[in-house]
């Protein structure tokens, strides 16, 4: 964002010198490219490392480039919303250069700063500066106050998304401005703002029903609940943390209610689902919702419910075919049965996720394991089998890394042996031509694939303490876990 901010100071420089064209010569000066509309046309093709210095190139590029450049700002650091605060205040080189209004380019506006420390320059920032050519929204930020929320909500009548996930502080007073904005919001992302009354939630989402594709929330309520119902072309839901103010009634009510919607058409049809944590969840609302969005449904998340029984995963498992992403951590109901049937069912899938399920065994994986799909064909990207290390042998994982083409990742979980680990990888590694695996620690001991044997991978292998061979000749007396290592 540093270089970006020069571009204020390249205005000043062409103010100064008006006669600077780069490249173009007077006779051209009625070339098409100066045409405004031309020029935004150029900078469009332009590559997004190119753009700085296409803007300093002419008068004419940079003010078509102005509008790209500032187009999306996400800084991540205070200093860098600092840098941006003085190019929208006009601090440049020259005073003669006229104040450019960048703020006037921003469509998309992003704060999740990695440095968490709540300073006075955020909300000086926010009382100060508003984008009225907002669309887009997405504050993360565990500090943010509820007017600097509703003064960028209030300046913003074009929003179409609003993501205000993890700002815990947030009130009521905070989204007051959505009950008066024209409907036309499409996304709506309140993860964590538990402070929100139910009732203005409730309103919020009748007023944007016509418009709205994407709602995910944090302990609702039924009144909301059946405000979410009334989203006809609702395609993205995600509800976490919901306890006893959401009834096992309500939730039967609006399963029954998307199930009834034609099937002639994707509008309206879930494409996400996301139930995590919600106490009152039961197998008889997902039962009556499966064959209603078994076309469409891609991303389904059912984590920590822990009063869905058997027969709701297995239902998902057989209508829901077209599943691209799963996630049933903690599920203590997830049987070897459910996840070999989504296997078997899902040839789609590229995310597992059954970390913490505590009956599910080796035998989960079995039809990766023992062959009785084409496992060629299988489009497996990322398994998290943490919190399974007593039940699933290295072999197995061995297994996978080799006969699965397309997996990056393979979680095995902080209590799973580095040792161990290390003995896979060394054996995926001497049966791989084209790919290196290597351990990531940071990440609970997440076996990566890269396809190119860069340089960087290899110190790392490298530098690994001396692991034994997996062919030294061992006593059977001092046999470890690595005797478990067998090729097949």
């Amino acid at each position: 964002m540093g270089a970006d901010i020069r571009v204020l100071q390249g205005q000043a420089f062409f103010h100064d010198n008006p006669l600077h064209t780069s490249s173009l010569s007077p006779t051209l000066s009625c070339c098409p490219l100066l045409i405004p509309e031309i020029a935004h046309l150029v900078v469009d093709l332009i590559d997004p490392e190119d753009l700085l210095a296409v803007a300093f190139s002419c008068r004419v590029l940079f003010d078509a480039a102005c509008g790209r450049i500032w187009r999306t700002l996400q800084p991540k650091t205070h200093l860098t919303l600092r840098r941006i605060r003085q190019a929208l205040e006009g601090r440049h080189g020259s005073k003669r250069a006229p104040f450019y209004e960048y703020r006037q380019f921003v469509t998309h506006f992003g704060w999740c700063p990695y440095d968490k420390d709540l300073q006075p320059l955020e909300r000086h920032f926010f009382d100060v500066f508003q984008f009225p050519r907002l669309t887009r929204l997405d504050l993360s930020y565990a500090a943010a106050q509820d007017h600097a929320v509703r003064q960028i909500l209030t300046s913003a009548p074009r929003l179409r998304h609003v993501d205000l996930s993890l700002c815990y502080c947030l009130s009521t007073e905070a989204i007051r401005p959505l009950l008066v904005m024209s409907p036309r919001l499409e996304t709506l992302v309140l993860y964590g703002c538990g402070k929100i009354a139910h009732d203005t939630l409730a309103t919020v989402i009748e007023r944007h029903a016509d418009t709205l594709r994407c709602i995910r929330l944090t302990d609702i309520s039924d009144r909301v609940l059946q405000s979410i119902q009334q989203c006809r072309q609702l395609d993205d839901l995600g509800l976490e943390h919901c306890a006893d103010p959401l009834s096992a009634d309500r939730l039967r009510l609006f399963c029954t209610a998307l199930s009834t919607r034609p099937i002639t058409t994707t509008m309206g049809r879930l494409s996400r689902l996301r139930m995590r944590d919600v106490a009152t969840l039961t197998e008889e609302p997902l039962q009556l919702l499966a064959p209603a969005i078994a076309d469409t449904l891609l991303h389904l998340d059912l984590s920590e419910c822990n009063l869905v029984a058997e027969d709701g995963f297995m239902q998902l498992a057989k209508h829901c075919r077209a599943l691209e992403h799963l996630a049933l951590v903690h599920q203590f109901a997830v049987t070897d049965q459910v996840i070999q049937t989504f296997i078997l069912h899902c040839p789609h899938l590229r995310l597992l996720d059954i970390s913490g399920c505590r009956l599910l065994t080796e035998r989960a994986l079995a039809p990766w394991i023992d062959d009785t799909i084409d496992t060629s064909q299988s489009r497996l990207k990322i398994l998290n089998i943490s919190g399974l290390e007593p039940d699933v042998s290295a072999n197995a994982v061995l297994h996978l890394l080799q006969s699965l083409p397309h997996i990056t990742e393979i979680c095995l979980g902080v209590a799973y042996d580095r040792t161990d680990a290390m003995r896979i990888i060394e054996l995926a590694n001497d049966a791989s031509l084209f790919s290196l695996f290597w351990l990531d620690i940071a990440r609970c001991a997440t076996i990566c694939r890269s396809t190119t044997a860069n340089n960087s991978f290899n110190h790392f292998v490298r530098h690994q303490p001396h692991l034994p061979s997996l062919y030294d000749n061992n006593d059977n007396d001092n046999q470890d876990s690595s005797s478990l290592f067998t090729l097949n």
